[in-house]
C-alpha cells in the first residue's frame, strides 16, 4: 500500500510540475519523494535544459504522457518501473555527460 501511495504522489507531483502541454518549466525544482529508507530527490527544470522530449515521452498522437501511464510501481514486460525509469535516465545522462550526481545515492537522495 505504501508503494501505491509513493507512486501516485510522484506521478501527481510530477504531472502537476508539467502542467499540460509543457510550455513551461516549473519555477522551483521538483520534490521527487522516494521509498523511506532513501530522502527525496530535488529535480530542477531549469538546470536541466529545455529540451523536454528527451525525458518526457508523447503517444503516437503527440499527446503528453503522465509518467504513471507507462512506468507504474510494477514492472510488466519491457516497460520499467518509475523507480528504474527515473535511476536510469537520470543517471544515465549524468554518466555520459560527466556532470552532476550518480556515483552514490546520497548525492541526489537528501535526508
Amino acid at each position: 500500500m505504501r508503494k501505491v501511495a509513493f507512486w501516485t504522489a510522484l506521478v501527481v507531483a510530477i504531472v502537476f510540475a508539467a502542467g499540460t502541454g509543457f510550455a513551461a518549466a516549473p519555477d522551483k525544482p521538483l520534490v521527487l519523494k522516494a521509498a523511506k529508507a532513501k530522502g527525496p530527490v530535488a529535480f530542477d527544470h531549469a538546470k536541466h535544459g529545455k529540451d523536454c522530449a528527451a525525458c518526457h515521452h508523447k503517444d503516437k498522437a503527440g499527446a503528453e504522457q503522465k509518467c504513471g501511464k507507462c512506468h507504474g510501481d510494477k514492472t510488466e514486460g519491457k516497460t520499467l518501473s518509475a523507480k528504474e525509469a527515473f535511476h536510469t535516465q537520470c543517471k544515465d545522462c549524468h554518466k555520459k555527460a560527466d556532470k552532476g550526481p550518480y556515483k552514490k545515492c546520497d548525492d541526489c537522495h537528501k535526508k
